[in-house]
């Protein structure tokens, strides 16, 4: 409980910062790249495939060899169908949540559909973002290295959740916009890329309530680990890399590539006993974009993938999350004025109001010389 506690408090310290800096660092974008809007509302919808796959390796079991170990590896994945989801953002701040709405005439596999959920959030400035987001799957498939996913091969009794938030900190964020490239709230007008750094939080498990997490038909490979039922992380996470979005007349292609590594807590359960260790999983992030990305409508389909990676002296865990789709979303923007620009209108009517009482002070001379 005391984990969760602190773990909650981080995530509230991440939107405190992003507020903050937002609040303070008082940098307007470079207008002849980036146009921000202003009383921004807009609505998209999507459609998309959404993955995740959970992997254990065995490791250092002197009952067999390396190659052996590595053919034992176990995955763990849902069956989701291809969904729908909704975003809304409102001056700045989106929602978005997907939906099993389409699961019903697009799934043409006959297999048992898995139970999913995902909730997000995100603001982005001009030098920092923040993203916060709760995902939850229940009732996977298994299978084994080189073997095929078989219908009878699935476990009611599998849940795996992680919820977590994110700090990205842009470091060319004048020219280069994250919000336009992978978010579609402003507007790229010409091509930039930056360096950026990503500091994370994040928590994830995955547990069956009434039986092991490892077959029976597997057991041997795994030794005493093979009662395992349980396996939760609280994990910290540094990911540096680059981003760029390339942009002629509205239209966009984007990408971003990060890596790094983190530290974590383990926690493996074999009721009644647990153990824990401390890992150093690494980590990897990449995003992709490529649409319209116009005044009101805009559209394009994109790609996202989170993998994390970490191991200890029984196992090696894998995490991967997968998302690609097409979406369509229109707006209701009035475009913002910058600083600059609000000094260039006070400099023109200075000059207009100084034009004119020179011209009214003419007019005056020219009335008395007439008189």
């Amino acid at each position: 409980m005391s984990k969760n506690l602190n773990f909650r408090k981080t995530i509230l310290l991440f939107f405190v910062v992003f507020v903050s800096y937002n609040l303070f660092a008082g940098s307007d974008p470079d207008t002849m790249y980036v146009q921000k809007f202003k009383n921004n509302f807009s609505v998209k919808t999507f459609l998309l495939n959404n993955g995740f796959i959970y992997t254990l390796t065995p490791r250092n079991n002197d009952n067999f060899t390396e190659q052996q170990l590595k053919d034992a590896k176990l995955f763990y994945l849902p069956h989701i169908p291809p969904t729908t989801g909704v975003s809304v953002n409102i001056k700045g701040i989106g929602f978005s949540y997907v939906f099993k709405f389409t699961n019903d005439y697009l799934d043409t596999t006959g297999r048992i559909k898995s139970g999913y959920k995902q909730f997000a959030m995100n603001m982005y400035g001009t030098k920092f973002g923040f993203e916060a987001y709760y995902q939850d799957y229940s009732r996977f498939y298994f299978h084994y290295k080189n073997q095929p996913i078989h219908l009878k091969d699935y476990n009611t009794d599998v849940r795996a959740y992680q919820w977590g938030a994110r700090g990205i900190f842009i470091f060319n964020g004048k020219k280069f916009s994250y919000n336009a490239a992978f978010n579609q709230n402003q507007l790229q007008k010409k091509s930039a890329g930056s360096a950026m750094l990503i500091i994370a939080g994040r928590f994830s498990e995955l547990k069956s309530t009434n039986r092991t997490l490892i077959p029976d038909s597997l057991s041997p490979y795994y030794g005493f680990t093979s009662k395992l039922q349980r396996n939760r992380n609280y994990a910290f996470l540094v990911q540096g890399g680059y981003g760029f979005n390339l942009t002629k007349n509205y239209f966009y292609f984007s990408m971003a590539a990060l890596v790094g590594v983190g530290i974590e807590t383990q926690t493996f359960s074999y009721p009644p006993q647990k153990y824990y260790r401390i890992g150093f999983p690494l980590v990897g992030r990449g995003k992709a974009s490529v649409g319209y990305n116009g005044k009101i409508l805009f559209t394009g389909i994109f790609a996202n993938t989170d993998v994390g990676q970490a191991r200890n002296k029984s196992f090696k865990t894998q995490e991967l999350n997968y998302t690609y789709g097409v979406y369509v979303g229109v707006r209701a923007i009035k475009f913002t004025k910058t600083k600059g620009q609000i000094k260039q209108e006070e400099k023109r009517k200075k000059l207009a109001e100084k034009e004119a009482a020179k011209k009214a002070k003419e007019a005056k001379k020219k009335a008395t010389k007439r008189k």
